[in-house]
């Protein structure tokens, strides 16, 4: 794998760090030596983002590489790549746990519970991280990430990034996986366990807004069970997107209320099925 420009010397101790995580491969066939390298690529995005290295995260990020913050807000790659350049305070690179590695052909998808460091030392808000990765040559790109803190997150500052360009399905893959997509929304709406659980994979996590996490078997509890006589309706969605990597996995996006979600759905021999599902709120910006 190439790291340039993060030097291998950089990474060692972030790769040998990642290399000690407790692994919890949750889906098919374990693949070692795939899984250490799609956590070595995150070491080395790690370290590019302490070092302000922008050049250096370019090379790691696909080209339509996307960032949620844990505030909601969306980055197209050219506005993250700003972030990453910002200078301030200095960076301390923090750990994470609780990860799971999931390899779909050239696809991957990590989730682990991420545990910054502030620049005083000082421990920062815990929260569950979410990156999906694509295989490109010999190389692990960072498609996709994610945020959702554990405690509500602080008002954004500053400029809002630029807004994403118009979505629509453009492929016979992208249409299949939207018809997916929209198929699980019915299923969840109509409270349609049998549909519900066809569409999910054994191993589906859901991420809610407030970092709770909920397992396939609670959900399911939870449709089969009679609905709150005052529960309100789901809020509409909004700016839907959807994104295949690897011709396996589709990253889909939207806003509902003020909420920021996620959907990654993984294509299997009987269909596309969901496999996590996350919620980041959508914070207001400071005046």
């Amino acid at each position: 794998m190439t790291m340039h420009p993060v030097s291998r010397a950089r990474v060692g101790v972030a790769v040998a760090a990642a290399a000690c995580i407790l692994m919890q491969p949750l889906a098919g066939a374990r693949q070692p030596e795939v899984e250490k390298a799609v956590l070595q690529a995150i070491a080395e995005v790690n370290r590019a983002f302490q070092l302000r290295d922008a050049r250096g995260y370019a090379v790691l990020t696909t080209a339509d590489f996307v960032r949620v913050g844990g505030n909601g807000r969306v980055f197209g790659k050219a506005d993250w790549l700003k972030t990453v350049a910002t200078a301030a305070a200095e960076r301390r690179p923090g750990t994470f746990d609780q990860t799971a590695v999931r390899i779909y052909g050239d696809a991957a998808l990590v989730t682990y519970r991420n545990k910054p460091v502030n620049p005083d030392g000082k421990p920062g808000p815990l929260g569950y991280l979410t990156r999906v990765f694509e295989r490109q040559g010999s190389q692990w790109r960072m498609a996709f990430a994610q945020s959702t803190d554990l405690q509500p997150p602080p008002p954004p500052t500053g400029a809002a990034p630029a807004m994403l360009p118009a979505w629509s399905p453009s492929t016979p893959i992208e249409k299949e996986a939207l018809a997916a997509f929209e198929a699980i929304q019915k299923a969840n709406q109509d409270r349609d366990v049998a549909a519900w659980e066809r569409l999910s994979a054994a191993d589906h996590l859901i991420i809610g807004a407030d970092g709770r996490r909920t397992t396939r078997a609670e959900r399911v509890a939870a449709l089969k069970a009679p609905p709150a006589a005052n529960a309100a309706p789901g809020a509409a969605q909004t700016d839907v997107r959807l994104s295949v990597k690897g011709g396996s996995v589709a990253i889909v996006t939207w806003r509902a209320g003020q909420a920021r979600s996620l959907k990654v759905l993984a294509k299997t021999a009987g269909g596309w099925q969901q496999v996590l599902q996350q919620s980041s709120p959508i914070i207001a910006s400071t005046p």
